[in-house]
C-alpha cells in the first residue's frame, strides 16, 4: 500500500461531513483510494467482470458479486463462492480508517465482504431504494446511523454515465415516495419496467458525481438510485457494509436528546423487514 495520502481531513472538515452524514445520510470523502492500490482493485474488478456473467435479475444493479476477505472465508461456516486477499487490504485500508476516524464513526465492524456493483455499457438506471434490513427494530429511529456502506466509484463518474442519486435527509424522514416502493432488490421491483415510480425523478433529489477512488459514506436508511449509463465504457464500483455505533450505544459526541430508543431491550428480536414502519416520520 503506498504510504503517501491523498486524504487531509482537518477537524472542521471532517466535522462538516459528520454533520452531513447526520443531517443527510451520505458524504463524499475525497481520494481515500489512489495509486497503485486504486489501480489494483480496478484491475481485479474488471477483469472480474470480464470472466463472470451477471444474472439477468440484477440487470438494474448491473451486478451482484459478493467476495469475502480471505481471512473471513477461512474461517466462515457459511463460505461464498467468491473469496480474494485484495477484499482484505481493501478492509484494512488505512486512508479509509483515517477519515472513518477522522468522522469519529465508533464501533466499526466489518461484514467481511465487498460488493462489487457495475452499471455496464449502456445500462438501465438503478431504481430508488434504501438498505436498511430492520425498519421493526427501535434504532431504525436513531439520529446516527448503525449501518453504513462506504463505496469506492473506479472511474469518475457523471450522469452521463450512471452516478449516484441521492434524496438527502430520507434516512429520517419518510416520503409519499417510500410508499410506492417495493422491498429492494427484491422479485417485485426487478421485474418492474422503468415506467414504475421507483425509476421516477424526484423534486429533491440530487446527483452525487465523484473522481475515482473517492469514498462514498452513506446511512443504510437513506434513498439512492443511479442514472442510466449512456456511454460505451462500464462504470464499477465495489461497496462494503459496516456496522457502527453498536445498539444501544450514544456517540460520545452526541450533544442532543438521547433518544427514547436507546433505552429499549437491546436483547430483544425484531422480525427483519425492508419495508418502512412506524420508526420512519
Amino acid at each position: 500500500m503506498s504510504t503517501k495520502h491523498h486524504t487531509i481531513l482537518t477537524p472542521e472538515i471532517a466535522r462538516q461531513k459528520r454533520d452531513q452524514l447526520m443531517q443527510d445520510g451520505f458524504c463524499v470523502v475525497p481520494g481515500v483510494l489512489h495509486g497503485e492500490m486504486l489501480d489494483k482493485v480496478c484491475r481485479f474488478t474488471n477483469d472480474f467482470l470480464d470472466e463472470h456473467p451477471v444474472d439477468p435479475r440484477h440487470r438494474y444493479q448491473g451486478s451482484d458479486f459478493h467476495i469475502m476477505a480471505e481471512r473471513v472465508w477461512a474461517t466462515s461456516q457459511n463460505k461464498r463462492p467468491y473469496h480474494s486477499p485484495i477484499v482484505d487490504e481493501l478492509l484494512d485500508l488505512q486512508e479509509a480508517h483515517e477519515a472513518c476516524t477522522a468522522l469519529q464513526l465508533e464501533g466499526m465492524q466489518s461484514h467481511g465482504t465487498i460488493i462489487i456493483l457495475n452499471k455496464p455499457a449502456y445500462g438501465p438506471p438503478l431504481y430508488w431504494h434504501q438498505d436498511n434490513m430492520q425498519w421493526n427494530h427501535p434504532k431504525s429511529a436513531l439520529p446516527w446511523p448503525t449501518q453504513i456502506f462506504l463505496s469506492y466509484y473506479l472511474v469518475d463518474t457523471t450522469r452521463e454515465n450512471g452516478c449516484l442519486r441521492v434524496i438527502p435527509g430520507t434516512h429520517r424522514k419518510r416520503l409519499s415516495l417510500h410508499d410506492l416502493l417495493p422491498a429492494a432488490h427484491g422479485p417485485e421491483i426487478q421485474a418492474a419496467d422503468d415506467s414504475h415510480p421507483a425509476f421516477m425523478t424526484h423534486p429533491d433529489e440530487i446527483d452525487i458525481c465523484v473522481s475515482a477512488g473517492d469514498l462514498v459514506i452513506a446511512d443504510a436508511r437513506v434513498l439512492h438510485a443511479a442514472w442510466p449509463n449512456r456511454t460505451n465504457q462500464r462504470r464499477p464500483l465495489v461497496l462494503l457494509w459496516w456496522s457502527v455505533f453498536p445498539f444501544p450505544t450514544v456517540p460520545s459526541w452526541w450533544e442532543g436528546e438521547i433518544p427514547d430508543a436507546v433505552h429499549t431491550d437491546p436483547n430483544a428480536i425484531y422480525e427483519a423487514t425492508r419495508m418502512p414502519g412506524k420508526y420512519l416520520k
